[in-house]
């Protein structure tokens, strides 16, 4: 019987994740999606009772749940947004459909991309897994064999 070498498990080290297009996209289209809304309800303040109220208290309350970190000002004709890959998209401003239509295509790209990177780390914590079993298994046998002979001398 071969005799089982030793074991060693190298340690993990910690992977840090630089963001990235996919993050910066997610960025941009949250800008948008709020000067979207400061942009309808700003519009609607003339149809709607007590709409310029509204419309306050919207920018306010947009502005005080971090809009400085979404990168929207706010002002007395609307949201403004910072540079950004969708900004304007939602307010009808100078941007193109292209525009969109190429930021759409950047997220689809960098999911792709992450799904990648997922299914990578799934096929190599399978193939651990399935090292792990294989030495389980072998080390079982072993443990087995050793109380079955043990077991005999008697």
């Amino acid at each position: 019987m071969s005799r089982v070498e030793s074991i060693t498990v190298a340690p993990t080290t910690e992977q840090k994740t630089v963001p990235g297009r996919f993050e910066a996209a997610l960025q941009g289209a949250t800008r948008a999606l709020a000067s979207g809304v400061v942009g309808a309800v700003t519009l609607a303040a003339p149809a709607v009772p007590f709409g310029n109220v509204l419309a306050g208290a919207v920018r306010g309350g947009l502005q005080g749940a971090g809009a400085s970190r979404l990168g929207v000002a706010a002002g007395p004709g609307g949201a403004r947004l910072g540079s950004g890959a969708l900004a304007g998209a939602g307010t009808g401003g100078g941007d193109s459909p292209g525009d969109l239509l190429e930021a759409t295509r950047a997220m689809q790209q960098e999911a792709q991309a992450m799904n990648l990177q997922y299914l990578q780390l799934q096929e190599r914590m399978q193939q651990e897994s399935r090292e792990f079993t294989t030495l389980s298994n072998v080390m079982r046998v072993k443990h087995d064999t050793a109380r079955a002979a043990i077991g005999n001398i008697h």
